[in-house]
């Protein structure tokens, strides 16, 4: 039998102990990739090592999660000839990293707590002749969660746990979409542009304006503002709360993970890119401190919780704050990402640096969270990955639930190397469930210690 080992160049005491010892048991060992002639293109020699082996061991770190060729090795072996052989991927996890689900998917060994033992559990899977198969997805899921928020967990009674949380968080409790949003005040503006006279200009339909705006949302911001003028942030905010939106259950799961500890730390801190207050109405009816923080200069107490809105906030009654500069169009978009400076984008890498941050409704597609998120990561010397994203299943047809594979590779990669570990979700409803885990283990850690 053949093996290939994958590794990161600062796990090659692990790849030299594995080999060693499988060669000892007979196996033939290709794993010192570095070993080059002049002139050898390194990946070609990966994929050709590839095409011939029966087995490839991925020894999974912090630093495997960060190599982009290590990545390009998995995604030659799960998406070419080794997978299509029926061969053995065989991940081995060395540090306390997340097993990413394209790896935890398959039957994974774990030589954190035992090393010795785990190059048993290795000698005793390769000498099944049997390829193993891929483990269920919901075990391999549980054991990823449950190392994931056993570290919030750890984090919160740390003090030391920041929520980040975009649209996906609000939309539940009845705020309406970005697309919606736009929709509604799109004809707001179309009826002031046309009181008093007669006009031509018809009513947004939403499946033209989709067709038509889409991929030009922030654009249309600017028109608004123009056209709209003193009323646009009226207008914004009546559009905002049309449908008296209250609470869902991932704002109520918010809310119990802000409550004070008993014997521990509270949360640190909520940033949200929401211009809604829903978070803090619900505080207040829980009589939770907190202080609203939506323009540089305002400061919380100590036994307050600041919740930043780095994009804005209006909140549902009351006058709306003239410091609050609300990141609605393509110019306040430009200002805030041009400005490495402003008071948001300093929160946003403070917290990334300092503390374990846990995303929740956020798309990653937004440019500028994906610069910080990067910067945030290269100035990280153990280039760790320290933070977590809640993300959903990606399915190439969501009609009957068919996992696109090589999404969750992509997707999965893209957030390694922002420094996130992904967790997956089937469904947004299941976000709720994880926050209320992270309370509970929190719990369960005070009373161990």
């Amino acid at each position: 039998m053949k093996i290939f080992i994958s590794y990161s160049q600062q796990d090659k005491r692990y790849a030299d102990m594995i080999a060693e010892r499988l060669k000892q048991a007979g196996y033939e060992v290709e794993y010192d990739v570095w070993r080059l002639r002049a002139g050898d293109n390194l990946l070609a020699k990966i994929n050709e090592s590839i095409k011939v082996t029966d087995t490839l061991i991925v020894i999974v770190s912090q630093y495997f999660l960060q190599s982009k060729s290590l990545m390009n090795e998995f995604s030659a072996a799960a998406f070419g000839d080794i997978s299509s052989k029926q061969s053995r991927i065989l991940p081995v996890l060395v540090d306390k990293s997340t097993v990413p689900h394209y790896l935890a998917k398959y039957q994974y060994l774990d030589l954190t707590s035992d090393f010795e033992k785990g190059i048993q559990q290795i000698l005793s899977t390769l000498s099944d002749e049997t390829p193993p198969e891929k483990a269920k997805k919901g075990k391999a899921k549980k054991r990823t969660y449950e190392r994931a928020l056993f570290t919030l967990a750890q984090s919160l009674r740390a003090g030391r746990l920041t929520l980040m949380g975009g649209a996906g968080v609000s939309i539940g409790a009845g705020i309406p979409s970005w697309e919606l949003l736009l929709l509604r005040l799109l004809e707001t503006m179309l009826n002031k542009i046309s009181a008093g006279k007669k006009s031509h200009l018809k009513k947004p339909n939403a499946d033209e304006f989709r067709q038509r705006y889409g991929s030009t949302a922030l654009i249309i911001g600017k028109y608004l503002k123009t056209n709209l003028g003193n009323d646009f942030l009226p207008e914004l905010r009546n559009a905002l709360y049309a449908d008296n939106p209250l609470t869902c259950q991932t704002i109520d799961a918010i809310v119990n993970l802000a409550r004070p500890q008993r014997d521990g730390k509270p949360l640190d801190s909520i940033i949200t890119f929401n211009f809604d207050g829903l978070i803090e109405e619900n505080l207040t009816r829980n009589n939770i401190k907190h202080k609203s923080i939506y323009s540089e200069g305002l400061r919380n107490a100590t036994n307050e919780l600041p919740v930043y809105h780095v994009h804005g906030y209006l909140p549902r009654k009351g006058k709306i704050p003239q410091a609050s500069e609300i990141v609605f169009s393509e110019d306040a978009y430009h200002t805030q990402f041009t400005d490495p400076f402003s008071w948001s984008n300093l929160i946003q890498l403070n917290k990334l640096s300092q503390n374990t941050c846990l995303l929740i409704g956020l798309s990653l597609s937004d440019p500028n969270l994906r610069r910080l998120l990067d910067v945030a990561n290269r100035k990280n010397p153990t280039r760790a990955l320290n933070h977590y994203v809640i993300k959903k299943t990606p399915n190439s047809n969501p009609k009957n639930d068919t996992v696109d594979e090589l999404a969750f590779l992509l997707e999965e990669q893209d957030a390694n190397e922002l420094g996130l570990n992904v967790i997956w979700v089937d469904d947004f409803d299941e976000i709720p469930d994880l926050l209320h885990s992270i309370a509970d283990y929190s719990l369960e850690l005070r009373r161990t210690t």
